[in-house]
């Protein structure tokens, strides 16, 4: 009978044991169970962050990149005539070419098209003619147009006449490319810049 009652009370024993380390344990692995539901929920995040992060990085580089080419396209097709900076522009080329410009002219040409309906409306791109009339020897006048054919903007040259430049005031035609020889050059180019309101 005491080995019964031994038995009975060891099972109890244990049974209790057991029941106390059940009760501890459940809140511990509920706390444990939340730790890793947040580990995971914040490598979640981090992760959602670092996506981010690289398309922020993207979007910023693709910015760069097309802002200058519109920096660049801005300076080849102005967004107006800006006719003063094509003027400084062109005075920069006779520094550095040597040559004397005598005078300059500029034609805002108003062209239109025809759309598919057969309405005429305005070109976008505006067309301004430009007449210089420079003096100088051969090889500054050729680097004068040279310089000019790859200024920033775009320009292009139409016309060309050049004769030899008289002293009294008059001028001979010419076939001379002698550098000594003073020659008077008339140069008739087109240039371009964008019409378009982008305020609307």
């Amino acid at each position: 009978m005491k080995k019964v009652y031994k038995i009975s009370t060891i099972i109890i024993l244990f049974l209790i044991i057991i029941g106390v380390l059940v009760f501890l344990t459940i809140p511990l692995y509920k706390t444990n169970s939340d730790l890793i539901s947040k580990i995971y929920q914040n490598n979640k995040n981090k992760n959602g962050f670092e996506n981010d992060i690289k398309s922020l990085l993207k979007a910023k580089s693709d910015f760069y990149v097309y802002n200058a080419l519109l920096d660049k396209y801005n300076t080849q097709i102005p967004l107006s005539s800006n006719i003063p900076n094509l003027t400084d522009q062109i005075y920069e080329i006779e520094k550095y070419s040597g040559v004397k410009i005598q005078s300059i002219n500029y034609k805002d040409i108003n062209i239109q098209s025809t759309n598919n309906t057969g309405n005429k409306e305005q070109d976008v791109i505006g067309n301004i003619i430009v007449d210089l009339n420079i003096k100088g020897t051969y090889y500054q006048i050729l680097t004068f147009i040279n310089t000019l054919e790859i200024m920033p903007r775009f320009i292009k040259i139409e016309n060309i006449s050049t004769k030899v430049f008289n002293e009294t005031g008059g001028s001979s035609e010419s076939t001379s490319s002698t550098n000594q020889i003073v020659l008077t050059s008339l140069i008739t180019f087109r240039t371009f810049y964008d019409k378009t309101n982008y305020n609307k």
